[in-house]
C-alpha cells in the first residue's frame, strides 16, 4: 500500500478529523480545524516517507487506526497553543460589556425607584451580603421580613424589565 493511499483512507473519514480538532482547539483562535487537520495529514505523509511510522500501524483493517490520528492532532493544538499568540475579539467584548452596563443601569433606575426599606435591602443583599441568612443576622431583621422583601425587589424588578 503506498503513501497516497493510506492518505485516501484517512481522508474518507475527514469530517471526523474536523470534529476531533474543532473540539481540541480554544474558543478564539487564529487557526482554524481545516488548517489543523491539513497539518495532520502532512505530519502522517512525512512519518510514512521517514519510514518512522508503518502503513500497517494507521491503517488496520482497512480503517484508520483512531489513536494515531488523535495523538497527531494533539500535538498540533499543543504546538499552536506554544506558538500562537492569545487573540480575543476586542469587539465583541466591547459591545457585551457596553450591553452589560445597559442591563446593570436598567436594574439600578428601577432600585431607585423603590421605596426606602426596600431599596436599603436589595442594595445590602445585592452588594454587600448576598445571603438572606446573613443579612437578617446582621441587620438584626427577622428571616422572613428579610426573604420578603428581596423576593418582592427581585420580582418588581423582572417586572420591570420585562415591560420595557
Amino acid at each position: 500500500m503506498s503513501n497516497d493511499e493510506v492518505l485516501k483512507i484517512l481522508y474518507r473519514n475527514h469530517p471526523a478529523w474536523l470534529i476531533m480538532a474543532e473540539r481540541m482547539l480554544p474558543k478564539y483562535r487564529i487557526s482554524t480545524e481545516e488548517d489543523v487537520v491539513q497539518d495532520m495529514y502532512i505530519k502522517i505523509y512525512e512519518k510514512l516517507r521517514k519510514k518512522k511510522l508503518k502503513f500497517t500501524d494507521i491503517i488496520i483493517g482497512g480503517k484508520p487506526h483512531y489513536g494515531i490520528v488523535y495523538n497527531t492532532l494533539h500535538d498540533i493544538v499543543v504546538n499552536i497553543h506554544r506558538t500562537e499568540p492569545k487573540s480575543m475579539p476586542i469587539k465583541n467584548d466591547i459591545e457585551e460589556k457596553e450591553s452589560d452596563n445597559l442591563f446593570y443601569q436598567s436594574i439600578d433606575d428601577v432600585v431607585n425607584e423603590f421605596q426606602w426599606f426596600h431599596k436599603k435591602m436589595f442594595k445590602l443583599y445585592s452588594s454587600k451580603f448576598q445571603s438572606i441568612r446573613k443579612l437578617s443576622e446582621a441587620t438584626k431583621i427577622s428571616y422572613k421580613v428579610v426573604w420578603k422583601t428581596v423576593k418582592e425587589c427581585k420580582e418588581e424588578i423582572k417586572r420591570k424589565i420585562n415591560e420595557k
